[in-house]
C-alpha cells in the first residue's frame, strides 16, 4: 500500500477545507453585519414599513445571530385590516423565520416568544379594502405559535383582560383577500381582571380561554359574522362585583358595580356560535339599594345558568329578609335558542320565556324610559315602589302580566306644556279576541302642576287627581305604534290667568288680572299631540284689555276641538261657548253689570303662541252698552243713543278672527226691539280701527274709528257705512 493511500482525506484537502472555512466565516460575518445593519437602520425600517397604513413596526434595537433568527427589544407592531385596527407591544421578543418557504411566497414563522405583551384590537369606521394584483400569486403569512409567559393586557373590542398569564396564538393568513385561519389558541391567567364595555365582571380571578376558527375568506364571514365559525371555551372562577342600585341614578339603566364581594364561576363552551349543552354559570353577589329614608340596604342575589340540549335555563333569586318582607325577586326563565349570532345579537332575549315576580321598594325608574323609548313625551324619573308579576314568551310580555308603580315622579309634555307630579301607575296586559293582546297603563297624579316648557319654574295650573290612561294593542315592542292616550283633570286652580297671554294677540287683547279654575278632557296620539279635547276655564274678577278699552267681570269658557288633519295642530272648533257675567266697562261705573253668551260656529283654531282663531259667532247680551263702549264713551254719542243703550236684551252675529297681533270683529249685526246696530272693528298692536252704524227708527248714526280718533257721521250715516269695505273676506 502506497503512502498516499494511507494519508487521511482531510490532510489531502486541507487547503480546500481551509478556504471553505474562510468563505463560510466571511459569509457569516457578512450576514451578521448586513442583517444587523438592516435591522437597526432606516433602511430596514423603511422596507418593513413600506405600507404603514396596512402594517407598521418599530423597535428600539434588534439583532440576528443566524439566518431566520431575530431578537428585538421595545417592539411595537400594528396594522389596519378592513375595519379593524390592532397593536401589539412587547419589551422583548425572540423569533425565527423559515427561509425556504420564502421561495414559494410564504412568510412562515416558527415559535415566537415575547414577554410582557399588551394587545389592543378595536373597531374603526375607516375601511381598508384588500387590493389584488393581477398576475401575481399572493403571499401567505403563517405563525405556528406566538407565545408569551407574561401577557399583561388584552383589549378586544369591548372586552379587556389584564393581569399576568400565559398565552399561545396560531394564525395563517393569505393576503389579497385570501383565507384566514386561527389555530388552537389559549390564554391562562390566574389573576385576571375582566371588563366588558367598561363594566368589571371579574377581579383577580382565574380565566382560561381557548379559541379556534377554520379557514375562511371575507365573503364567507366578515367582522362579527365570524362568530358563527368560532369554537371557544371559557372557564372563570373568582371574585365578582355586587350590584349597586344606588349608583349612577342619572343613567338610563341605573345599575353600577360595587365591591368584589361576590363570586363568579363559569364553564362555557361555544361551537360555531352555539352555546353547547353542559355550559354553566353560577354567580352570587349582594345587591345594594336604599330605603325611602336613604338608609342602606343589602340583599343576597343568586343567579344560575344551565344549558341543556333544547334550551338555556336561568334562575334568579333574591329571598326576602323575613316572611312577607320586601324586597324579593324570583325569576325562572328559559331561552329556547342557544345561538349567538351577529345577525341578531338580541336573539337570546327575543327567545326568553318564563316568569318574573318581584316586590321592590325605592327602585330607580330610568329603565322605564328604555322600555317606552318611543313614547318620548312621557317620562318617569326618581324612585318608586315596584310590584310586578310578568309572563314572557318569545321575549315578549304575555297576557296576565302586571306591573304596579307607586310614588313615581312623572312628567308628560302636551301642547308645549309639561304636566308633572308624583304618580301611581298600573300596567295590565290582557288577551284580546280581535288584536291578540291589549296593554293598558292607568296613571293617576294625586297632585300635579302644569308649567310651560319654555318656563318650567312657573306654575300655570295646580290641581288634584289627574288621570292619564294609555292603551295599545299588540306586543310591548309595538306599544308606541298603536298608542291611544286619554288625559283628564277637573277644577284645577289657575293662580294667575295672565299666564295665558302668550296665546293672545299682544296689546290687541290681553288679560290684566284674574284667577280661576280649569278642566280638561284630551285625547292624544302616540306622539303626545292632541287629537281631540274639551277644555273649560272659569275665571273670577277677570280684567281684559281690548285695545284701549278695559272690561272686567266673570268668564266661563267651554270648548271642544278635533284635529282637522292626521298630524299637525290645526283644529276644528266643534263647539265654543263663552259666558260673561258681571261685566263692566271702565269709565261706565254707574251702569248695571252686563252679561253675554257667545257661541262660535264653524270655527278653526291653529294651536300656537299666539292662537290663530276664526269663525262665525252668535252673541246674546243684556244690552249693547259694552259693544258701543268699544268705539267711544257714552258721552261721545247723541243723547238718544244713550237712552237706548239699556233698552233690553239684544242678539248679535258676526265674524271673528284672532291672528298674530290682530283681533278682528266683522259683519257684526246686533238688534233688539228698539235698536239695530252694525259694526266692524280691527285692533292691531292695541290700536282700534273700525266703523259702527246704529239706527233707531228713522234716526241713524255712524262712528268712524281710525288710529284711536273718532268721527261721527249723522247725515247719510247708512250710505256711509255701506260704502265702507268689509275687514274679512267671505
Amino acid at each position: 500500500m502506497s503512502s498516499t493511500s494511507r494519508t487521511p482525506w482531510w490532510r489531502t484537502h486541507r487547503r480546500a477545507l481551509r478556504r471553505a472555512g474562510f468563505v463560510l466565516a466571511a459569509l457569516y460575518v457578512l450576514y451578521l453585519v448586513a442583517a444587523n445593519v438592516f435591522l437597526n437602520s432606516a433602511l430596514g425600517e423603511g422596507v418593513i414599513n413600506a405600507k404603514p397604513e396596512r402594517y407598521h413596526a418599530r423597535w428600539d434595537w434588534a439583532m440576528s445571530l443566524y439566518p431566520g433568527h431575530i431578537h428585538a427589544r421595545g417592539v411595537v407592531m400594528g396594522g389596519h385590516a378592513r375595519t379593524n385596527r390592532w397593536v401589539v407591544a412587547s419589551p422583548r421578543a425572540d423569533g425565527r423565520i423559515k427561509v425556504l418557504p420564502l421561495l414559494w411566497r410564504e412568510v412562515a414563522f416558527g415559535t415566537i416568544r415575547a414577554r410582557d405583551v399588551s394587545v389592543h384590537v378595536a373597531r374603526t369606521d375607516a375601511d381598508m379594502p384588500s387590493t389584488k394584483r393581477p398576475g401575481t400569486a399572493p403571499w401567505t403569512l403563517r405563525f405556528d405559535a406566538i407565545t408569551t409567559p407574561s401577557l399583561l393586557r388584552l383589549d378586544f373590542y369591548q372586552a379587556r383582560v389584564s393581569g399576568h398569564g400565559e398565552a399561545r396564538f396560531a394564525l395563517e393568513k393569505t393576503l389579497q383577500g385570501g383565507e384566514l385561519e386561527v389555530g388552537h389558541s389559549t390564554l391562562d391567567m390566574p389573576d385576571a381582571t375582566l371588563e366588558v364595555a367598561g363594566v368589571p365582571l371579574l377581579r383577580e380571578g382565574r380565566l382560561e380561554f381557548e379559541i379556534a376558527m377554520p379557514a375562511h375568506i371575507r365573503e364567507q364571514a366578515q367582522g362579527e359574522e365570524k362568530l358563527v365559525l368560532l369554537d371557544a371555551r371559557m372557564r372563570v372562577d373568582g371574585p365578582a362585583p355586587g350590584i349597586d342600585l344606588v349608583a349612577r341614578e342619572g343613567d338610563a339603566l341605573p345599575i353600577g358595580t360595587a365591591g368584589f364581594v361576590g363570586h363568579l364561576q363559569a364553564d362555557l363552551t361555544l361551537e360555531h356560535g352555539v352555546l353547547m349543552p353542559g355550559s354553566r354559570l353560577d354567580w352570587s353577589a349582594p345587591v345594594y339599594s336604599s330605603a325611602v329614608d336613604a338608609s342602606p340596604l343589602t340583599h343576597p342575589l343568586g343567579v344560575a345558568l344551565r344549558t341543556a340540549r333544547d334550551a338555556i335555563v336561568v334562575a334568579l333569586r333574591v329571598p326576602p329578609a323575613a316572611p312577607g318582607a320586601t324586597p324579593w325577586l324570583r325569576a325562572d326563565l328559559h331561552i329556547d335558542d342557544r345561538r349567538l349570532g351577529p345577525d341578531d345579537w338580541l336573539r337570546p332575549l327575543r327567545a326568553v320565556g318564563g316568569t318574573v315576580e318581584t316586590q321592590w321598594p325605592n327602585v330607580p325608574l330610568r329603565w322605564i324610559d328604555v322600555i317606552l323609548r318611543d313614547v318620548d313625551w312621557l317620562a318617569f324619573d326618581g324612585r318608586a315602589d315596584l310590584d310586578a308579576a310578568l309572563r314572557l314568551e318569545d321575549g315578549a310580555l304575555q297576557a296576565g302580566s302586571r306591573l304596579d308603580i307607586d310614588d313615581a315622579a312623572l312628567s308628560a309634555r302636551v301642547l308645549d306644556n309639561r304636566f308633572s307630579g308624583d304618580a301611581r301607575a298600573r300596567m295590565r296586559m290582557d288577551a284580546d279576541d280581535k288584536d291578540g293582546l291589549r296593554t293598558t297603563i292607568g296613571i293617576v297624579l294625586d297632585r300635579f302642576t302644569l308649567a310651560p316648557e319654555a318656563a318650567p319654574d312657573r306654575v300655570d295650573l295646580r290641581g288634584r287627581d289627574l288621570r292619564l290612561d294609555l292603551a295599545s294593542t299588540g306586543t310591548l315592542a309595538e306599544f308606541h305604534e298603536h298608542l291611544d292616550a286619554h288625559l283628564r283633570f277637573d277644577d284645577a286652580q289657575v293662580p294667575d290667568l295672565r299666564t295665558y297671554n302668550r296665546y293672545l294677540p299682544g296689546d290687541s287683547a290681553r288679560l290684566l288680572r284674574g284667577s280661576g279654575h280649569a278642566s280638561g278632557d284630551i285625547r292624544l296620539d302616540n306622539a303626545g299631540e292632541m287629537v281631540s279635547g274639551r277644555m273649560r276655564v272659569r275665571g273670577q274678577d277677570v280684567a281684559v284689555a281690548l285695545g284701549p278699552s278695559r272690561l272686567s267681570g266673570n268668564v266661563d269658557l267651554d270648548s271642544r276641538l278635533s284635529r282637522m288633519q292626521k298630524v299637525g295642530r290645526r283644529y276644528a272648533i266643534d263647539a265654543l261657548a263663552v259666558k260673561l257675567d258681571g261685566v263692566q266697562l271702565d269709565g261706565e261705573g254707574d251702569d248695571a253689570p252686563w252679561w253675554a253668551h257667545l257661541a262660535l260656529e264653524d270655527g278653526r283654531l291653529a294651536w300656537g303662541e299666539p292662537f290663530e282663531v276664526s269663525g262665525q259667532g252668535r252673541l246674546d247680551m243684556c244690552d249693547v252698552s259694552v259693544l258701543l263702549g268699544l268705539f267711544a264713551e257714552r258721552s261721545a254719542f247723541p243723547r238718544w243713543i244713550g237712552n237706548l243703550i239699556d233698552s233690553g236684551q239684544a242678539q248679535a252675529t258676526g265674524q271673528l278672527r284672532l291672528r298674530d297681533d290682530e283681533l278682528v270683529f266683522d259683519r257684526v249685526q246686533a238688534s233688539n226691539d228698539r235698536i239695530d246696530l252694525q259694526a266692524r272693528l280691527r285692533i292691531v298692536d292695541g290700536t282700534p280701527d273700525g266703523d259702527l252704524y246704529a239706527r233707531w227708527g228713522v234716526l241713524g248714526m255712524g262712528v268712524e274709528l281710525e288710529g284711536g280718533d273718532r268721527t261721527l257721521h249723522i247725515a247719510g250715516a247708512r250710505d256711509w257705512y255701506e260704502s265702507r269695505p268689509p275687514l274679512l273676506s267671505d
